[in-house]
């Protein structure tokens, strides 16, 4: 089980208790005056429990059961947030975690991986990062893309999905923005015939002019028929890469630019 404490707090809740120890003693002893001790047992104390309180908060924030809002920019995961009116717990690095009832939703970043490479290697580590710190407790993760033609759809879920197909959950995919649907009842069978070759575990779709209540009712049924396991992140863009295997490969790579440059070099005599 993962502790609730950074090492920092850790170290210094022990501390803090050293200290307060040591000075009733030396209250006990007469060696510390009692006026100079109980400022110094009050401020203890204070520390001690701030240092419990803000470990308290950390257990839950890591105990929420996610389901977490994933898709590319403009495809209404802070909307979606917003709709199912959550209430924030915590928000970090464009990481938003809120409750609606006993659902946990975490809106996120865009998740664009493909427009720039400055862009690219920012959000793999603003998500390997939430994603590591959140493993044990991440349920499901619910792909999004707004309502428009089936082809541009796909387009969206192919850029988003190729780069979580090798992780070990099941995802299922909302629909939003499905107000704009002139015929629901028929543009959402021939959707859930066109998207069925993905297997998402479930297709929801979310029109916001109606009560958010179904919608809940929906997810929590995700959040109850997803069985509880750890997120892997082996064999994905998220691994964490060891500094001996990135020595190891940057020595692969100089080799064998060295070998095209020694090639080259023989060539050119030539």
């Amino acid at each position: 089980m993962k502790l609730p404490f950074q090492w920092t707090q850790m170290a210094i809740l022990l501390l803090s208790i050293i200290i307060l120890i040591m000075t009733i003693i030396f209250m006990e002893n007469e060696i510390l005056l009692p006026q100079w001790g109980s400022l110094i047992i009050i401020i203890l104390i204070g520390i001690i429990f701030y240092l419990l309180y803000l470990a308290y908060k950390t257990y839950q924030h890591d105990s929420i059961k996610k389901l977490v809002l994933i898709g590319l920019s403009g495809v209404g995961k802070t909307s979606t947030y917003n709709y199912l009116q959550c209430k924030n717990v915590s928000s970090q690095q464009g990481f938003t975690i809120g409750t609606s009832g006993e659902l946990g939703i975490v809106d996120t970043p865009d998740f664009d991986l493909e427009s720039d490479i400055h862009i690219r290697e920012v959000r793999i580590q603003q998500f390997q990062q939430f994603f590591i710190k959140y493993q044990n407790s991440i349920r499901t993760l619910l792909l999004l893309v707004n309502f428009e033609r089936t082809d541009l759809m796909k387009q969206k879920i192919n850029k988003t999905l190729k780069f979580l197909i090798k992780f070990n959950c099941k995802f299922s995919l909302l629909i939003t923005n499905f107000e704009l649907s002139e015929n629901q009842i028929e543009d959402e069978t021939n959707l859930k015939k066109a998207l069925n070759f993905y297997h998402f575990q479930k297709i929801l779709f979310v029109d916001k002019n109606k009560n958010n209540s179904e919608l809940k009712q929906e997810l929590m049924q995700i959040l109850q028929e997803t069985p509880q396991q750890q997120l892997n992140l082996n064999d994905t863009i998220f691994e964490i890469i060891q500094k001996k295997e990135q020595q190891k490969i940057m020595e692969q790579i100089s080799h064998q630019s060295q070998q095209k440059n020694n090639l080259q070099d023989v060539f050119l005599k030539f």
